[in-house]
């Protein structure tokens, strides 16, 4: 069962423990990073809620936030995490949808890096990691 007692929906926030807002409304998961946290870091706690998540609510759809705020060089985040770091988020997230055959619906959100060109870069690449991921084989298509 998720917050308030609701058993459909579900939420997993992984989340800058030191930054705004100060109280940060309860999800079914909630991950309080460390600042400074790195992308080695971040993907480790990220498989453990995907996975955690995944044994206690069968979703029919998830809806993933692609926030680029946790980028090393936001000018509002304090997190650590470098564009690969990011992507390699992105596609985690599409890996574990593809494995279960789960639909996702993509927002983006945060994004105050220092060059908007990153900005840019960062959001661009959650596009290019579900392409990357949702790629059809070669020998799919010869059956």
């Amino acid at each position: 069962m998720s917050r308030r007692g609701r058993n459909d929906v579900f939420t997993i926030s992984l989340h800058q423990e030191n930054n705004y807002p100060y109280y940060k409304p309860p999800s079914s998961i909630d991950v309080s990073l460390r600042d400074g946290c790195s992308d080695a870091e971040y993907l480790a706690w990220l498989d453990t809620a995907l996975s955690n998540g995944l044994e206690r609510f069968e979703p029919e759809l998830i809806c993933y936030v692609a926030g680029a705020d946790p980028f090393q060089e936001d000018q509002l985040g304090g997190l650590d995490l470098t564009i690969d770091g990011l992507k390699e988020r992105d596609a985690m997230v599409f890996r574990v949808a593809r494995a279960r055959h789960i639909p996702v619906m993509v927002t983006y959100a945060g994004g105050y890096a220092n060059h908007i060109e990153d900005t840019v870069t960062i959001h661009c690449n959650t596009v290019v990691a579900a392409a990357e991921v949702y790629r059809i084989a070669p020998s799919e298509t010869s059956r």
